[in-house]
């Protein structure tokens, strides 16, 4: 009698410490679709400031080839990065969507170099500090959202909580890189 009871008494503790550890673990996993969902309106905001910046170029009325080409070049960074923070809404905690988003961001830099050096781009004062002060916020919820990564990276690789995400499938998402909020639209140099 007394093994019958000591037997349900590990039972209950295994079941308790399951239902506990994939609570912590789906707690986790919301905090960092949320502070994505915090990055994602930033990097929003930052996708229209961009093509506000992009619509107050004057365009001459036979624009030379390297501005053709910059043009065309930087209208597909941006429809490429929209696609990519779509995809990225979707699944923020899926590793290789994040990499493509942020394979996207610096496709979206290189483009924003060849675009802002050539002449006749504007370089207001104006719009250098809307623009560090947009990137101020996107960096700061960058960081929150690889916080929140860290924290759900090392809750599914602590072992016994591993083996339960094992079980359920949780795999490990990707930090995004620290220069994400930082270095796009860089006109001070």
């Amino acid at each position: 009698m007394w093994s019958v009871s000591l037997d349900w008494i590990v039972l209950a503790v295994l079941v308790f410490w399951a239902v506990g550890a994939y609570n912590r673990i789906m707690r986790l996993r919301t905090a960092c679709v949320q502070a994505f969902g915090a990055l994602d309106s930033y990097l929003q905001q930052a996708q229209g400031l961009l093509s506000e910046w992009s619509a107050t170029q004057t365009m001459d009325e036979d624009p030379t080839a390297p501005r053709r080409l910059a043009d065309a070049a930087w209208q597909q960074s941006l429809a490429a990065m929209g696609a990519a923070l779509a995809a990225a809404r979707a699944r923020p905690l899926h590793a290789p969507t994040v990499q493509r988003f942020e394979r996207s961001h610096e496709a979206q830099f290189v483009a924003w170099q060849a675009l802002k050096n050539l002449p006749g781009s504007p370089d207001e004062a104006a719009w250098r500090l809307r623009w560090q002060q947009q990137q101020a916020q996107t960096g700061l919820a960058a960081d929150q959202f690889n916080t929140a990564v860290a924290q759900y990276n090392a809750a599914i690789a602590q072992f016994p909580a591993r083996v339960l995400a094992w079980f359920f499938g949780f795999r490990a998402a990707r930090a995004l890189q620290p220069a994400l909020g930082g270095p796009l639209p860089d006109t001070a140099a």
